[in-house]
């Protein structure tokens, strides 16, 4: 059984967030291949196939928005995308007409859900992003803080330069100084005698590299040995080399310069920088890892890829701090090539749960049989599939009918969806066609939060599972990310108002054309060769979404409220032998779409089929406790997912905000993010199965001697014993000041 979160996250620990999560299965339904139809006839009602269309009307229950894409004249002039405001729309000649929501988008929208509700794989994940961390000042109960110190050890930092060369990157050593690949140097030991030095507290501040410096008149102070002096002139100290500036950690902050001088003027606040001695020309060149740099490179923030609003940084956009000759700091374990390293002593280390310091990214944390399996699920079957044979499915080959499969076609077809008005129809947020909207600033997401996209099991800080846990034995990825809806989403809730945020970080927003609550569009799914079963998956998302209690999400600015839909539906099924059996039907064409009468309750029918085909095949753990489910929507994960989708009576807005990080850092004790049915106050129905608590080894019980107790409390009491001493952990005596 997989690991499963928390049922009840006591109130001092809940996290909350505008999205929640619909946890994984224990095992996916498995669709025989050799059930599959073949491709090229149709199949008949009577074999339980079905051929048809669902004509659907979509209509808006919050704003609504999908950007457009570049023209090619757009993009060969360097555009944007976030800077075209239009709502999608297809061709030229249709953009003064009817606004078009893209059938790619109802494709994955329906998609997505058929994946949950048919306890299918979750393979569209992408192992390109790698996580990394940093845990410099974690507080003592920090689950991570202990694993950065041990892979950053005082003896195994050191500092070196970078040398490209053809075959990938190198660094060389930097020569020692007073035995250290590094001298510490207070900031106020710089300012003033080093040309355009930029001080941490200034608004404009960036890390910074002089070289041809020099430094000397060494101290230690906490162990670390430090610099007085520093000059622009190379000759005038006995050591050269160059300065590397600090980050100040208050890059993502709006603070003005005299809080920031407080701030660094704090117990926390960064007060050194670091001289690095000239390259040791008698050192061996030493390899970094080839994976590590892809790795860095895929895992570069914003800051680190001097990307706006850091763009006077010194780093570069694709490849960070490498580039030749730079100073870099690395950790070496052993001889072996270099895996860890960064622009400074307190750069970021990749989680590694195999302790190799390769990176782990959320694939990792997806069961195989989950993720990687080569077995055909439903959602395969429906829209078809291509197995990546190289990496993924290495044995990814299907028998059906005599023919092995590596791949298959869909057999369902969603048409653009059509907005019933025009665009100079009262169809938009604004009133009107030209005005746009500049929407608040929503951040990537940060799967990094692992108290959020991990499963817990325990509500203590200091136990909290993260991407160098087990994966899979002590967690997995939370499941499948949704969004809650906001029904009542309007224009203020939407719009940034403060233009002073506006002006401060303009290259960060965006311009937007949202349509209205309430407008409709029309569209139609095609559909060949459905099994019942098939069919009954589709109909029973399009039957929620008809449902009044219930919305799907569509488009952007979920987490503010948008792209909330509804969809009214009518199942058309078309009989192909009478289709082609003759070309009229009095005066018009035959379109085999002509007998509906028993449609309703065949529609029901594959419904009832679906179900009881997912019912029957869950894992026993998927069971709610205490019995066997015999309707979907009393499978705990079920419930997990009609709980997300609830329009009628959400969340509170309280529940369903973003964490601030300012004026109080809401994130720093690592709150944990309860399941929709704690958000939603339901804890009475969530009837899940749980594993077994793992049981601790009974410690061993060592027999009384009231002599040797004595002796021992006798030794306490005498701080100069020796037999008392632990040099291992003593404390060193500080030393004074200077």
């Amino acid at each position: 059984m997989l690991p499963r979160p928390l049922k009840n996250v006591p109130e001092n620990r809940k996290a909350v967030a505008p999205y929640n999560f619909v946890e994984l299965p224990n095992q996916i339904v498995e669709v025989k291949p050799d059930s599959l139809p073949q491709q090229n006839i149709y199949y008949s009602q009577s074999e339980n196939r079905y051929t048809g269309r669902i004509n659907c009307t979509l209509t808006t229950e919050s704003p609504l928005y999908i950007r457009c894409g570049l023209t090619t004249e757009e993009f060969a002039c360097g555009a944007e995308s976030k800077d075209l405001a239009d709502f999608f729309y297809t061709g030229i000649a249709n953009k003064a007409r009817k606004p078009v929501i893209p059938g790619s988008s109802l494709r994955g929208m329906i998609r997505s859900l058929v994946e949950i509700i048919s306890f299918s794989k979750l393979d569209k994940v992408s192992d390109a992003d790698k996580f990394f961390f940093r845990a410099v000042a974690a507080d003592k109960d920090d689950p991570l803080k202990n694993i950065y110190t041990n892979y950053l050890k005082k003896e195994n930092l050191k500092a070196g330069y970078l040398v490209k060369k053809d075959d990938g990157w190198y660094i060389r050593p930097a020569t020692k100084i007073e035995d250290k690949y590094f001298i510490y140097i207070k900031e106020k030991h710089v300012e003033g005698k080093i040309d355009g030095f930029i001080c941490m507290k200034s608004l404009d501040y960036v890390p910074q590299y002089r070289q041809n410096i020099s430094f000397g008149d060494f101290y230690t102070q906490n162990g670390r040995c430090c610099a007085k002096k520093i000059s622009n002139d190379c000759t005038e100290f006995e050591y050269m080399g160059v300065l590397v500036t600090s980050g100040n950690m208050l890059e993502s902050t709006n603070l003005d310069e005299q809080e920031r001088e407080r701030k660094l003027k704090s117990k926390g606040g960064r007060k050194y920088h670091y001289l690095v001695g000239i390259p040791d020309s008698k050192a061996e060149l030493i390899k970094i890892n080839d994976d590590a740099i892809t790795a860095y490179c895929r895992a570069l923030t914003n800051f680190q890829k001097a990307k706006s609003p850091y763009d006077n940084n010194p780093f570069e956009q694709d490849s960070g701090v490498l580039k030749n000759g730079r100073v870099i700091f690395y950790s070496q374990i052993k001889s072996e090539e270099i895996i860890l390293f960064g622009h400074c002593p307190n750069f970021r280390i990749p989680y590694s749960p195999l302790q190799d310091g390769k990176a782990a990214s959320a694939v990792d944390f997806i069961p195989n049989h989950i993720g990687k399996s080569d077995k055909i699920d439903l959602a395969d079957a429906i829209f078809g599939f291509v197995r990546e044979k190289d990496k993924n499915h290495p044995n990814s080959t299907h028998e059906n009918n005599g023919t092995k499969l590596s791949a298959l076609a869909g057999r369902v077809f969603i048409e653009n969806a059509i907005c019933e008005k025009t665009v100079n129809d009262d169809i938009w947020l604004t009133g009107n066609l030209e005005q746009t909207i500049t929407p608040k600033i929503l951040s990537n997401p940060k799967p990094t939060t692992f108290q959020h996209y991990l499963v817990q099991s325990n509500d203590d800080k200091a136990q909290l599972k993260h991407y160098a846990s087990k994966p899979v034995e002590d967690t997995v990825i939370r499941g499948h990310k949704l969004y809650w809806h906001k029904p009542n989403a309007k224009k203020e809730d939407i719009e940034e108002n403060d233009t002073t945020k506006i002006k401060k970080s303009s290259s960060q927003y965006t311009k937007i054309k949202p349509i209205k609550a309430g407008v409709k569009f029309t569209f139609d799914i095609h559909f060949e060769n459905l099994s019942n079963i098939e069919l009954g998956a589709l109909l029973w998302i399009l039957k929620i979404a008809a449902n009044p209690k219930y919305c799907l999400s569509l488009g952007m600015g979920k987490p503010l409220g948008m792209g909330a839909v509804k969809i009214e539906y009518q199942l058309l099924l078309n009989n192909r032998h009478e289709r082609y059996s003759q070309l009229f039907n009095s005066n018009q064409w035959l379109t085999g779409e002509e007998n509906q009468s028993n449609t309703d309750s065949k529609s029901q029918a594959c419904i009832d089929a679906f179900e009881k085909f997912i019912v029957d095949n869950i894992h026993p753990d998927d069971h709610p406790e205490g019995y066997n489910a015999t309707k979907l929507d009393k499978i705990p994960r079920i419930q997990m997912l009609l709980l997300m989708l609830r329009c009628d009576n959400p969340p509170s807005a309280d529940n369903t905000r973003y964490m601030t990080i300012e004026p109080t850092n809401e994130y720093k004790e690592r709150p944990i993010l309860p399941t929709p049915f704690q958000v939603m106050n339901k804890l009475e129905e969530d009837k899940r199965k749980f594993p077994p608590p793992t049981e601790s080894p009974e410690k061993p019980k060592l027999k009384k001697n009231n002599s040797r107790k004595k002796n021992h409390q006798n030794n306490r009491s005498k701080p100069g014993n020796g037999n008392n001493s632990n040099f291992a952990t003593q404390r060193p005596p500080k030393p004074p000041k200077k």
